[in-house]
């Protein structure tokens, strides 16, 4: 009974602390490492696609939205994790960033999804495409393709960092 209060007592240091006695930030940062590079990625192609699906398109917004998610709970996980066992300060830097550009990511994620269905309605309707819209949708797309590239970097270094500060002290290199 005093062994399962003592877990307990662990488990109170607030929702991005522990989930059964195990640090929250190494189960969910993987997450956020995996899902966000590749909803980064499929931004660019379907950002390069001339016609795209609803379902592919707000579809890719969703997948967006679950990384941008997953990094803001990393970053919150990994401050209570650095009050634990201390802070790489590496790691803390480069991972501090990533929810806010995971972020930008998502609202530039749907300002290209509204702009492209825009312009997939305005092809529906055999209407001519105002410069207004060509313009839109070019400046979105490039500034789409931009930042998931540099999101991708930024998901990169902070993962990276992370595992050198994790692994490199255990097995040399």
């Amino acid at each position: 009974m005093t062994i399962a209060l003592a877990a307990l007592a662990r488990d109170i240091g607030g929702p991005f602390d522990l989930i059964g006695g195990l640090p929250v930030h190494p189960l969910i940062v993987h997450l956020a490492v995996v899902v966000l590079p590749v909803a980064a990625l499929a931004l660019i192609v379907v950002a390069l696609l001339p016609r795209v699906p609803a379902l592919v398109r707000w579809g890719v917004v969703a997948v967006l939205a679950v990384g941008a998610l997953a990094a803001w709970v990393a970053a919150e996980s990994g401050e209570a994790l650095t009050e634990r066992v201390g802070e790489p300060r590496v790691h803390v830097a480069a991972g501090e960033i990533v929810p806010t550009i995971a972020g930008v990511l998502l609202l530039i994620g749907i300002a290209w999804a509204v702009v492209d269905l825009l312009d997939a309605r305005r092809r529906a309707a055999g209407a001519p495409r105002p410069p207004l819209l060509f313009a839109a949708k070019v400046a979105v797309t490039v500034l789409a393709i931009a930042w998931s590239a540099y999101t991708v970097y930024a998901v990169f270094v902070a993962g990276h960092s992370g595992a050198v500060a994790t692994w490199l002290p255990r097995v040399g290199g």
